[in-house]
This record gives structure tokens, C-alpha cells and sequence, in this order.
């Protein structure tokens, strides 16, 4: 267990300034200055080099930092020990995901994870896929939902959904009706577009490039949340995987329209972890939830006991018709949640 003024010194190392540590830790700067200096004093060295703009490290502040980060694995992985004698889960297990897989898939997962494990508390950062992968690379978070990972890539990976973009649009809308519809024909159509903070912008830019297609862009955000929205309650199309608006597309308030050029628009969601980090029982009770949730929300049944990497296949619903409430297809057979 690491001390307050360890604590507060390896959070201004990773942030590199005070007032940024200050910020995340909740108190003021000079409260982390002071628990600073205690240390400094206590090992008779400095750990910061306050002269610059941004605050760097002494070589003896790398060397500290590194036996903080040591010693709070450590502390980590003893917690962990602990709740297995216990054999009951407990503690804090953290968890990055995209904002695509939050408004129902982990939303909905997560209270059913509550209602069996009252006593474990979760932390959830929704943030870009780039950014949640360095939350993982830096054990900021337990385990993580990122989009379409690099085909080479340093993580565990426990389950996979995969679907390809769709044409999202409101009921009343002229390809509400469509079984398909080519990236070609939305040349002319009005779009909501997430900003380029977003991979799923990425993708589509590059699909327009490929295809020689300009969009003509009426709306752009930096939330999934907006750009369906603004489609709800207009005339505009926006294109995402289907599993991004799900409560929507469930609730008949908008309709999935599969893109003809499913080889370009292939996208992937993967829950992972780094195959280094120890998990606490909580943590892997967690992610087996989700793995196994993942399956059937891809539309086939089955999480794996040896947390092997699954590959989910695309779900067969009908392409713009409402999808049927996941929440029903996520419970037990005897109707309990797992």
C-alpha cells in the first residue's frame, strides 16, 4: 500500500504538472506540493524538476516513480489474493470503452453486474478507441472495449463483435425502407458525422475517398449521442454499427440501413486485456459477463471458460427492420441474470 505522498507523486509524474494532478486527484495543487515535499524530504532528494514549464523527473523521481508502480502492482495483486481466500469478490474494477458499446450494451450488462455483486465498485471511462488502448498499455483500467484493433496488436483479446456500418435514419425517412443502400447514393443525402476524434469517422472518410464520394456534411460531433439525435428528429443519415444505436433501432425510432460495400465497412468492437495483468476475482467475473454477453449480442450464444479469443459473427437480424430488445436475449433460460 502506497503512501498519501506516494500516491500524490506518482499521479504528478503521470500527469506532468501539479495542477494537473490536483485536478484529477480532487484537491488543491498545494496540497500535492506539500505531500511532495514530505517525500522529498523524508529521502533527503529531489524527485521534480520544478524549473521548466512542464514538471519532469529527477533520476531519482524515475526511480521512485518505478518503485510506486511497482509497489502498487503489488499491492494490486495481494488485494486480489486476498479476495480469493475470501472466495466473495470486492474492491474496484475499472473498465474504458468506446461511447458506441456504452448507451446499451454496457449500461445494461453493468446493472446486471451490480444486482450480483452489490459490494464491487466500477469505474467506467468512455473515451476514444487510441485512448482507451493507453488507459490498458498504462493499468489505468482493468479491461477495455476498443474499436477495430490493429490486426497485429499486444492485447488479450476475450470476445469480438463484429458488424459493418449502417445507413441510420428516422422511420419517415425515403431509405427507411431499403434492404440495402450504396455508399454511391448517399452523395446526395444530408449526413451526421462524429468528429475525426472518432475511428468510425476515420472509416467512413476512407470510404469516401475509395469510392470517390463526397459527402455532404450538415452535422458534426463529438458524441455518437448528438449525431443520432439529429437524425431522430430529422431528415439526415449517419453511419455507424448497428449495435450503436441499438435502444433505438429497438425502439423503432430509427432504422439500420446495411451499406452494399460490406468489405469496406467491416467494423470490429474487441474486449481486452494486457495478457500481463493480474485480474481480481471481481475484474474476471466482470469480464466473463461480457465476454459471454458479447456472443449473444453478435447473435450466437457462448462465452469461452478459458477466456480464449472468440470471433463473433454478425447478427442475422433483417437489415432495416427494429431489432428485438437485447435485454430479453441476455437473460437465462430460467429467466435469471448470469
Amino acid at each position: 500500500m502506497l503512501s498519501t505522498s506516494m500516491l500524490y507523486f506518482r499521479e504528478t509524474a503521470r500527469a506532468g504538472s501539479l495542477r494537473r494532478a490536483a485536478e484529477i486527484l480532487g484537491i488543491a495543487p498545494s496540497a500535492v506540493s506539500r505531500q511532495i515535499a514530505n517525500l522529498e524530504t523524508e529521502l533527503k532528494i529531489l524527485l521534480l524538476d520544478r524549473r521548466a514549464n512542464r514538471t519532469t523527473l529527477t533520476p531519482a523521481g524515475e526511480l521512485v516513480l518505478a518503485h510506486a508502480e511497482s509497489a502498487l502492482q503489488e499491492s494490486t495483486a495481494l488485494r486480489a489474493a486476498l479476495q480469493e481466500l475470501v472466495g466473495k469478490p470486492s474492491g474496484t474494477v475499472r473498465i474504458g470503452s468506446i461511447e458506441g458499446m456504452v448507451g446499451h450494451f454496457l449500461s445494461c450488462n453493468l446493472a446486471r453486474y451490480q444486482k450480483r455483486h452489490p459490494e464491487v465498485k466500477v469505474q467506467v471511462s468512455v473515451v476514444g478507441s487510441r485512448a482507451v488502448l493507453e488507459a490498458l498499455q498504462e493499468c489505468r483500467i482493468d479491461m477495455a472495449l476498443a474499436f477495430n484493433l490493429a490486426e497485429r496488436h499486444p492485447f488479450r483479446e476475450h470476445a469480438r463483435l463484429e458488424q459493418p456500418l449502417c445507413a441510420l435514419v428516422a422511420p419517415t425517412h425515403p431509405l427507411a425502407q431499403r434492404r440495402s443502400v450504396s455508399f454511391l447514393e448517399l452523395a446526395g443525402q444530408r449526413v451526421a458525422l462524429p468528429d475525426r476524434s472518432f475511428q468510425i469517422r476515420h472509416l467512413v472518410d476512407r470510404i469516401a475517398v475509395k469510392l470517390g464520394v463526397e459527402l455532404e456534411l450538415a452535422v458534426e460531433t463529438n458524441t455518437l449521442e448528438m449525431a443520432r439525435g439529429v437524425v431522430r428528429n430529422g431528415d439526415l443519415v449517419t453511419l455507424m454499427p448497428r449495435y450503436a444505436a441499438l435502444h433505438e433501432v429497438s425502439n423503432g425510432d430509427l432504422c439500420a440501413v446495411p451499406l452494399k460495400e460490406r468489405d469496406f465497412a467491416q467494423t470490429a468492437t474487441s474486449l481486452v486485456t494486457l495478457p500481463t495483468q493480474r485480474l481480481s476475482p471481481a475484474a474476471r467475473s466482470l469480464l466473463e459477463l461480457l465476454a459471454t454477453a458479447m456472443g449473444r449480442y453478435g447473435g450466437k450464444a457462448g462465452g469461452r471458460s478459458d477466456f480464449g479469443n472468440m470471433r463473433m459473427p454478425e447478427s442475422a437480424f433483417s437489415p432495416a427492420q427494429p431489432l428485438p430488445r437485447v435485454a430479453a436475449d441476455l437473460e437465462e433460460p430460467n429467466g435469471s441474470s448470469s
